[in-house]
């Protein structure tokens, strides 16, 4: 799916334009190959159980970082700002029983919650959760330490 991507981006369309026109099961497969591209081990709908069921979209591993990701595929109009900070409530919640399922097991291993999203908006990082558009994300992970 990248190669696809990159063609359609080296013959000038825009990166939002081309994700726009796949579904989410695509925009999520995207941001799983973009980790994988960056040596990271991936999880497509990594699934666990503390008191309830949770679902995380795409988990990223490399080294001690675990990321968990959140993929939204919002559209352009209204009240984003609001439906993105229930999201990033929601991947506070996810992160924090992530830890509680994995107990001891985590030990010197550094979560970080993304949210990534089709289009940019206004939001940088709210709580622990970093929210950044889908065309950051390659830098986004190139410099994570400058981040965490």
């Amino acid at each position: 799916m990248i190669e696809k991507i990159k063609e359609k981006i080296l013959s000038g369309e825009i990166l939002e334009d081309i994700l726009e026109a796949y579904d989410w099961r695509d925009f999520e497969n995207f941001v799983r190959e973009v980790l994988e591209a960056h040596s990271f081990k991936t999880y497509l709908h990594f699934r666990f159980k503390t008191k309830r069921k949770y679902e995380i979209d795409v988990l990223g591993k490399k080294n001690d970082l675990i990321l968990l990701i959140d993929c939204k595929r919002l559209g352009r109009g209204r009240y984003k700002k609001s439906e993105l900070k229930k999201a990033v409530e929601l991947q506070e919640e996810r992160a924090k029983e992530f830890k509680k399922f994995f107990k001891d097991k985590l030990e010197n291993q550094r979560i970080c919650p993304l949210i990534v999203t089709l289009f940019e908006e206004d939001i940088l990082k709210e709580k622990n959760t970093f929210v950044l558009p889908v065309w950051k994300l390659n830098s986004f992970l190139l410099e994570t330490e400058n981040y965490l």
